[in-house]
């Protein structure tokens, strides 16, 4: 573990660690304090200093082909997903891997592979996860103190995510749960099993998520029964109520 008091996001630091191959997999930068903490889409992940768990994980699945590589965010999402759902019932993966409590965002996850011949070379998992955060800019994100009314020692905390992590991480490296892996993530998939809004092409629908593929595209299928399939990341935006 390498622990740094401030800094500008613990992806950058990694990335510069896995850059110059001074890592063993399992490698983790966490902070306090992160600057420049960066989400989906471009966005910036903001968290009160010393309040919430902003780290990064090292991970070297070499034994994932290209094309596999969405079941790291799968089961990374997974792992968080658990460790929150214990202490939190209504938890769910929000496509494609934030985690949200009651419909609100606790966590972050932002992942960054590189890739060595038609395998993955490492992966870069950054986590933002609100523990003690109670004021927010945004009305719909939350914490684990808010939702608990009650505070939380960081360390004990982390260790306690790191276990959830590492058991489903040890579940895809055996590489023989990868199809129950992606039908537990499509079970805890926001608007799996029930309607939800979003806004698709300039129009607002509502439907249902019906499938994820193997590459992380979504599908869903309206109200009316018509379905959208292979939706990428920039093509659909959940509307919240």
């Amino acid at each position: 573990m390498i622990y740094l008091p401030t800094c500008h996001s613990t992806n950058d630091i990694a990335a510069e660690i896995v850059h110059a191959g001074l890592f063993s997999e399992g490698t983790i930068v966490i902070t306090d304090d992160q600057l420049s903490g960066r989400g989906q889409r471009g966005t910036k992940w903001v968290a009160n200093p010393g309040e919430n768990l902003t780290f990064s994980i090292i991970l070297a699945p070499r034994f994932l082909e290209i094309d596999d590589q969405f079941l790291i965010s799968q089961t990374i999402a997974l792992g968080i997903r658990s460790y929150v759902a214990s202490y939190l019932t209504e938890t769910q993966v929000k496509w494609p891997n934030d985690i949200q409590v009651n419909g609100k965002k606790i966590c972050g996850i932002l992942i960054e592979n590189s890739i060595q011949g038609a395998n993955l070379k490492s992966s870069i998992v950054g986590i933002g996860l609100n523990i003690n955060q109670l004021a927010f800019e945004n009305s719909f994100a939350t914490s684990l103190s808010t939702e608990m009314q009650e505070a939380f020692v960081l360390s004990d905390e982390f260790q306690k995510l790191a276990r959830h992590i590492d058991a489903y991480y040890l579940r895809l490296r055996s590489r023989k749960q990868d199809k129950e892996l992606r039908n537990e993530y499509l079970n805890n998939l926001y608007g799996y099993s029930n309607d939800v809004k979003f806004s698709y092409q300039d129009q607002i629908y509502s439907g249902r998520v019906s499938a994820v593929s193997k590459q992380g595209t979504l599908s869903v299928r309206l109200s009316t029964g018509e379905e959208i399939a292979d939706l990428g990341l920039k093509e659909i935006v959940w509307i919240k109520s």
